[in-house]
């Protein structure tokens, strides 16, 4: 049993705060009224109480401090989104699917700030587009002539399809010279269809085989080093 002397007092108006080194418990307050001396500085390091130190308004803990149990912040890292920089007009983020019509006319011509062998991969990607839609105007006749009236129904739907396939063979290809990489994904499976449909139309002689080998060597100038930093 502890003697009156020996029970904690109350602190008192002006008494002096913890030494530097021996930190306040958790929950601790200084007393009402209490004014720390002219020019104290709470302790520095050590275990700063949960809450932080009340006795001093505006005290920041020091830096890299950390409230227990929160994790450290790490920066987010992951593809650029943003679009390259130097084109020749405000691209849509490479992230995004970018179908914009609004200065479309600019978005197809322009490749400035495209690196020469994407440029030419573009253009070939076009080529290849144009390519198969005049291949299959010319097979409209010439399905005529081999397989009689019957067959200009045939001519006429792949003709149709052609432009179809163009028109999107066309907006990937601005996508890819805007830097989307999805972009460059979808036409490297497309490069590898285009591989395996111009074995074919070599032996059967197609006019499609030329749209077919226009794809294949855009398919390879898109991966070429130069090209590849365009996407970084």
């Amino acid at each position: 049993m502890s003697t009156p002397d020996e029970a904690p007092q109350p602190q008192q108006p002006g008494a002096q705060p913890p030494q530097p080194g021996n930190v306040p418990p958790a929950g601790y307050q200084p007393p009402a009224g209490y004014q720390p001396p002219a020019g104290y500085q709470p302790p520095q390091g050590g275990t700063v109480p949960p809450g932080g130190y009340q006795g001093q308004q505006g005290y920041q803990p020091p830096p890299a401090y950390q409230q227990p149990g929160q994790a450290a912040y790490t920066a987010p890292t992951g593809p650029n989104p943003t679009p390259p920089a130097g084109l020749g007009y405000n691209a849509p983020p490479r992230n995004v699917f970018g179908l914009d019509f609004s200065n479309i006319t600019q978005r197809f011509r322009d490749t400035t700030g495209v690196p020469k062998t994407l440029t030419t991969s573009y253009w070939l990607w076009v080529a290849a587009a144009a390519l198969g839609v005049i291949a299959n105007f010319a097979n409209i006749f010439i399905y005529r002539d081999i397989f009689g009236a019957l067959a200009i129904g045939t001519g006429i739907f792949n003709f149709v399809f052609s432009l179809v396939i163009a028109a999107v063979y066309v907006f990937i290809a601005i996508r890819l010279k805007e830097g989307a990489r999805w972009a460059r994904l979808v036409l490297s499976i497309l490069g590898g269809f285009a591989v395996l449909s111009l074995l074919f139309l070599l032996i059967t002689l197609n006019l499609s085989l030329l749209s077919s080998a226009a794809a294949v060597a855009a398919a390879i100038m898109m991966w070429l080093p130069e090209s590849q930093k365009h996407f970084v």
